[in-house]
């Protein structure tokens, strides 16, 4: 039995789409589940109802390649709705059970509906009960260089304040660090003079926030890891013959990169002892 204060409910939340959520979460699960091996478990939640992509990616499928209408949430993932009566409920489920770990996809829009789960239960009572059940919340934020992606940062730290450690993931897929000029730079002025830039930085910080990369992925590589229905635990071994030692060692690396990543919460996971593993 892992011990309360060492679980944690993992919950990724997004307003603008196409911050790679989704695909973060469905590597960080790889990488947590081939770390834990069978010293504890990692369950995910997909509260996605529309896109269901960590479903696509993660989920347990029969010999014929038909996801598993029922599915083991250590094994595979469990269904959620982030946008439905019926599908909050699980939420509150999920974070109940005795898994070390449990990750919680949400789709874009989840960082405002978050707050509306029913006419009586906002964020702040998500969080209590995570906290009630003996779990510590984490959310993760990932951004893009744009303004719009980078709100949401600034949104979370609005939202959840000092109640839940915010990570902020900072998406590398086809950008350079320099893109990033609106989180580093400094307050300056719009042509209406109103100040922008380095604000959400700065509040980010002074509550304490903390930071990953989100590695990028070769897209040929991953768009053929999908087509071939491979998990990218099955595709950093796989040796079928139209998935190429190229893509093969792509998905690895890509996988070791993650591993660095976490490593730099690892503190925040309670895994600062841990033997790593990428998959």
């Amino acid at each position: 039995m892992v011990k309360l204060e060492q679980r944690k409910a993992i919950i990724g939340l997004k307003d603008k789409g196409g911050a790679k959520l989704s695909t973060s979460l469905t590597a960080m699960a790889t990488v947590l589940r081939a770390t834990a091996g069978d010293r504890f478990r990692v369950h995910v939640i997909d509260a996605d109802g529309f896109n269901s992509t960590l479903t696509q990616r993660l989920g347990e499928r029969d010999a014929a390649g038909r996801l598993l209408p029922q599915q083991d949430a250590g094994r595979g993932v469990l269904k959620a709705d982030l946008f439905r009566p019926e599908g909050v409920a699980p939420l509150f489920e999920a974070v109940e059970s005795d898994a070390r770990f449990v990750m919680i996809d949400t789709p874009a829009g989840g960082l405002t509906k978050i707050d509306e789960l029913s006419e009586n239960l906002g964020a702040s009572h998500f969080i209590q009960h995570i906290v009630d059940c003996g779990r510590q919340p984490i959310i993760m934020v990932p951004f893009s260089p744009d303004v719009a992606s980078i709100r949401g940062v600034a949104k979370a730290v609005e939202r959840f304040g000092t109640s839940a450690p915010i990570i902020a993931m900072r998406s590398m897929v086809g950008v350079k660090e320099s893109d990033y000029r609106l989180w580093s730079a400094e307050n300056f002025q719009d042509q209406y003079g109103r100040h922008v830039g380095g604000r959400t930085r700065t509040a980010f910080e002074t509550i304490g926030g903390r930071m990953i990369d989100i590695p990028p992925l070769t897209p040929g590589s991953n768009s053929m890891a999908e087509a071939l229905s491979l998990t990218y635990a099955q595709a950093a071994a796989y040796t079928g013959a139209s998935w190429q030692s190229y893509d093969r060692l792509n998905v690895q690396q890509w996988l070791r990169g993650w591993v660095s990543e976490l490593q730099k919460i690892a503190d925040l996971l309670g895994l600062e002892d841990t033997d790593w593993r990428a998959f």
